[in-house]
């Protein structure tokens, strides 16, 4: 599905025509997939490790893609690197990340899944491609504010992930407790990002929020 959105999506001329509906259905069918897979497999007994490595995997592709059609858009639009910069550390973080997947498997014979504070980067930021693909009119002061957000969010999934990483490898049980205070962090983190970008994109459409 992602080659299909990102053909179409470049294609896009006005916001509701053929191409943008297209790119649209094949972005959401491609999320929908990513959401049900795991049930299906955990439904039919089908979990595996190689499931396991895959899952991750596709949710950085899609959020890769969606980087680079929407830098291409946004850079037109506002004339700033936010977006690359988003890319950038996008890519530093998936590197550090399957490069220490790779070693923990060699060292402890242990393939990790996808883990919460994973998970609310992948829909944190998904949540703000959606509202700047489906809002293109938002001004460039809010498309700032939204693009500096998941800047955040993926940090904050990095600095979980190495804590998470230290754990493991030192083979002690404190990183429990870690990712205890990190749930905590990572819930509020998501629904002030949440409660932000609803009042950006309602307050611009002139629906009163307060």
């Amino acid at each position: 599905m992602l080659p299909v959105f990102m053909i179409f999506y470049l294609k896009v001329e006005t916001i509701g025509d053929r191409n943008y509906i297209i790119a649209l259905v094949a972005l959401l069918l491609s999320i929908l997939s990513d959401l049900f897979d795991g049930k299906v497999a955990r439904k039919f007994n089908m979990v595996t490790d190689w499931g396991k490595m895959l899952d991750p995997i596709a949710d950085k592709l899609t959020q890769g893609v969606l980087a680079i059609t929407l830098g291409i858009r946004i850079t037109e639009k506002i004339g700033s690197p936010l977006m690359w910069v988003f890319l950038g550390i996008f890519i530093i973080k998936e590197l550090y990340q399957g490069l220490m997947g790779l070693y923990i498997i060699k060292k402890k014979n242990f393939v990790q899944a996808a883990k919460w504070f994973g998970k609310f980067s992948t829909g944190g930021v998904d949540m703000t491609f959606f509202a700047l693909l489906l809002f293109p009119n938002i001004p460039e002061h809010v498309v700032k504010i939204l693009v500096w957000m998941i800047i955040l969010v993926i940090v904050y999934s990095f600095f979980c992930y190495v804590l998470y990483h230290i754990g493991i490898l030192n083979e002690k049980p404190t990183w429990k407790t870690q990712v205890g205070i990190q749930i905590g962090v990572g819930v509020c983190f998501i629904l002030i990002h949440i409660l932000i970008m609803a009042i950006i994109i309602l307050g611009y459409y002139g629906v009163r929020v307060i």
